[in-house]
C-alpha cells in the first residue's frame, strides 16, 4: 500500500477515530497496541529477516537495497 492509497482509504472513517495496530507474536499471543507517532518512520531501505525473500525485486545481486524510501510502522511486542 502506498501513502496515497492509505490516505484515500482512511478518508472513509471519522477523523477522530483512534488508530491502533494488532500483531501476533511468535507464541500466538495477540496484542492490540496504540499507534504512536514515533512508530511511523520514513526509512531509506527495507530491513528485517524476511525482506530479501519477500521483496527480492528491491535488492540487487549483492543483496543491497535499490528501492525507494519506505514508510514503516514499527510494531514492538
Amino acid at each position: 500500500m502506498t501513502v496515497k492509497e492509505l490516505i484515500q482509504h482512511l478518508t472513509q472513517f471519522d477523523p477522530e477515530t483512534e488508530v491502533v495496530t494488532s500483531i501476533t507474536d511468535p507464541t500466538d499471543y495477540v496484542l492490540t497496541l496504540s499507534l504512536e507517532p514515533e512508530a511511523v518512520v520514513l526509512k531509506n531501505e527495507l530491513y528485517g529477516d524476511n525482506v530479501y525473500e519477500d521483496f527480492e525485486d528491491k535488492f540487487d545481486d549483492e543483496a543491497d537495497y535499490k528501492g525507494k524510501p519506505v514508510l514503516v510502522i514499527k510494531l514492538e511486542c
